[in-house]
């Protein structure tokens, strides 16, 4: 009888010492993740060339600027360091369907590294390396 009371003794200690180790593990899981940069999201325009913008790590940029698609005008990006922030997306929005408007191109790029960069876009033909009708450039900080 001794025995078979031990063993429900140990075995409710056990159930105890798991579910204890449980809460206290997701109890640590759930303050890491409140602790967590939340990534910040930075929209850039045309207002912004020739600027300063200071980010942090692991946040995003979203660059907008007008599509010049008419005559064959392209955005490129021309200058930008992939080891600190690196383009992550592209695509083309908000045309109105009427003749002439190609609406905007945004761009996503992502902070990976601490350091500096210029990013700098210029729109022009792919025929034509003189022919450039725009150019938009920003120097990002990444703290």
């Amino acid at each position: 009888m001794k025995t078979k009371k031990s063993l429900i003794i140990i075995g409710l200690v056990s159930i105890a010492a798991i579910a204890a180790g449980t809460v206290i593990g997701v109890n640590l899981t759930a303050e890491k993740q409140k602790n967590a940069q939340i990534p910040a999201i930075f929209s850039l325009s045309a207002s912004d060339h020739n600027s300063t913008v200071a980010i942090k790590k692991g946040d995003n940029v979203n660059l907008t600027l007008h599509d010049y698609g008419d005559g064959g005008y392209i955005w490129n990006v021309t200058q930008c360091d992939n080891n600190i922030l690196r383009q992550t997306d592209r695509f083309t929005w908000g045309s109105s369907g009427m003749l002439g408007d190609f609406g905007k191109d945004t761009w996503v790029f992502t902070a990976l590294n601490t350091g500096s960069t210029t990013l700098e876009l210029k729109c022009q033909r792919s025929f034509g390396e003189q022919d450039i009708c725009q150019t938009f450039k920003v120097t990002l900080n990444i703290l």
